[in-house]
């Protein structure tokens, strides 16, 4: 099928050059005179790629990049700015209010053309990939702080990831107000990674989200950072979350989503969602108390038991019940029982790995890897 292209610029010299460039590479193209009509074109054609100027007068491609994304066609259509400006601050705009590519003018006519069509084919790849892909969602929750879910999600995630492609697997930092992982990782974020946007722009498409994995080389996996300080978390609408859920499964084989302890709104959705639940709880009467309001709440909106396993995470040494005795209060099945060692987590915590790569070879790693065999049969 013959890609569609929208050109939005309001200079006819440039539109006549685009049109007659593109439509003899073999794209169907239409044209646009200025911003606000640029907009109502693509919501109402729903092209596979957009081309805009920035320096446009009303509304600027800034303006039609934000629109666009914000609209019904923004989590499928491909944005490329096209400017004379190559100014650093105007490219980290626009990339920030959506755009997927900006290009600096003058560009030769043949790599114009050829950075288009890998656009399109990487576009379309994604798009058969989220389709065909249902990967497995596990979700790790926990009733109090600091008991070291963030440890239990990245470790889970480094070990499905062992001996495979890291395209395999993802692991989603979905902890609030504040997500941990990039730094357990030794993954730096940029101050504006705000992919949490996304959600109540409805564009966390699988092709969106995908684009905001980020990697350590030495840990095979991708991690989606979590949501940056100020973001406006709570404001995010349910049905957004919804869909963010689903998409989230066509990151991978295997995605792993760390919820931390708060309550947000990507809770009950990622719940209602995933394939499996780890419910981390330290065994100390007063975590196992709050673990058994938090698993009541998750009976009375309707979430199955079934998918549910509890972990028992102990990084304080603190050994007020045993593993039955956490199992028969709280009458859930134990997957796992991570035991800390001080000087081993911790040498694993300075070098920012997974203890499962640091020291594959103690009890902890091997009781992580009994927690891997647990889930699987679920």
């Amino acid at each position: 099928m013959t890609a569609r292209i929208a050109v939005i610029d309001d200079e006819a010299p440039n539109r006549a050059y685009l049109h007659t460039l593109l439509g003899l590479a073999g794209f169907e193209v239409q044209v646009a005179t200025g911003g606000n009509e640029g907009v109502a074109l693509v919501e109402k054609e729903r092209p596979d790629l957009v081309l805009v100027d920035i320096m446009m007068p009303e509304v600027d491609g800034f303006m039609v990049c934000e629109r666009i994304r914000k609209g019904p066609a923004g989590a499928a259509t491909q944005i490329v700015v096209l400017s004379a400006a190559d100014g650093i601050d105007g490219k980290v705009r626009a990339l920030e209010l959506g755009a997927d590519e900006y290009l600096v003018k003058p560009i030769e006519s043949r790599e114009l053309v050829t950075r288009i069509k890998v656009m399109l084919d990487r576009a379309e790849r994604l798009r058969q990939q989220g389709s065909q892909l249902r990967g497995r969602l596990t979700v790790v929750a926990g009733a109090k702080g600091g008991i070291g879910t963030s440890t239990v999600a990245m470790n889970l995630a480094a070990l499905a990831a062992g001996g495979k492609a890291p395209e395999t697997v993802a692991l989603a930092d979905l902890a609030v107000p504040v997500g941990t992982l990039a730094s357990m990782l030794n993954i730096p974020v940029p101050d504006h990674w705000g992919w949490g946007e996304l959600l109540n722009d409805g564009a966390a498409s699988v092709h969106r989200l995908s684009s905001y994995l980020m990697r350590n080389p030495q840990v095979p996996l991708r991690l989606l950072p979590g949501v940056r300080r100020g973001s406006a978390y709570r404001d995010v609408r349910p049905d957004a979350v919804s869909g963010f859920a689903t998409s989230l499964r066509g990151l991978g084989e295997t995605i792993v989503a760390d919820l931390g302890n708060q309550p947000s709104p990507f809770a009950f959705p990622l719940l209602r969602e995933a394939d499996v639940i780890l419910i981390v709880v330290e065994p100390e009467v007063i975590c196992v108390e709050l673990t058994g309001q938090f698993l009541e709440r998750l009976k009375e909106t309707g979430i199955l038991s079934h998918r549910t396993r509890l972990v028992i995470s102990n990084p304080h040494g603190s050994l007020q019940l045993s593993r039955t005795e956490v199992a028969t209060t709280l009458k859930m099945e134990v997957a796992a029982m991570i035991l800390y060692q001080r000087d081993e987590f911790s040498a694993a915590s300075k070098r920012r790995l997974p203890i499962v790569i640091q020291q594959p070879q103690i009890p902890a790693a091997a009781q992580f890897k009994e927690l891997v065999q647990a889930i699987a049969a679920i």
